[in-house]
């Protein structure tokens, strides 16, 4: 699902170029993936790959909810969350965002990642852990909720784009991601299960 300014330049869908006019920021335009993340893997992330910076860098990554229009980059409006290359800055849910991590440009890889577990949204550059985000998705819900998948608002990865000449690539783990993944989820999901033994010890001593 994308925004007419987006195309779609090969047969997997996973390299796309910006082909709007790019003047004013209303001519931005996102793609997002046709499925949901699914809560129940506990873990979730994706990357892209700045192919060409274009005339601005106006390049964007992140999560939103399948009501979103697209003709925005990801954390312009409510329930989106993006991190952007032209300034490095973090947007959540507006258009002012905030000052987050360095800038990306042509020859960069930035990552998304969703833990489910600790309630965490993160970004990447070049396989390294940028930082962390507003989980502002399912602040409502209960901790019982998330570990059942009880969780309602699907949330899709987002890319965008907003002026002449940009161009990013996909990866959504058919490749090696360039951050160790499989070395974050170790460490994650051994600390969740620490933690439900610790609190199963803590049940029985209540007992």
């Amino acid at each position: 699902d994308c925004w007419p300014y987006i195309n779609i330049i090969d047969q997997d869908n996973l390299k796309v170029e910006y082909k709007g006019p790019g003047r004013t920021s209303s001519d931005a335009a996102s793609i997002r993936t046709n499925n949901p993340i699914p809560p129940e893997v506990g873990l979730y992330y994706f990357e892209i790959t700045v192919l060409d910076r274009g005339e601005g860098g106006c390049i964007g990554i992140g999560l939103c909810k399948p009501e979103v229009e697209l003709s925005i980059l990801p954390g312009w409006v409510d329930d989106t969350i993006g991190y952007h290359g032209d300034n490095g800055r973090l947007y959540c849910e507006r258009g002012a965002g905030e000052f987050f991590g360095p800038s990306y440009d042509a020859g960069d890889t930035v990552g998304c990642g969703i833990n489910f577990l600790n309630m965490e949204i993160f970004f990447t550059k070049n396989g390294v852990h940028i930082g962390k985000g507003p989980f502002l998705y399912f602040e409502t819900f209960s901790y019982d909720d998330l570990i059942n998948y009880r969780i309602y608002g699907d949330m899709y990865p987002m890319s965008g784009m907003a002026t002449k000449g940009e161009c990013i690539i996909a990866n959504f783990g058919m490749k090696p991601f360039m951050f160790d993944i499989d070395n974050y989820a170790k460490v994650l999901f051994a600390d969740a299960e620490l933690k439900r033994e610790l609190e199963k010890k803590t049940f029985k001593i209540l007992e």
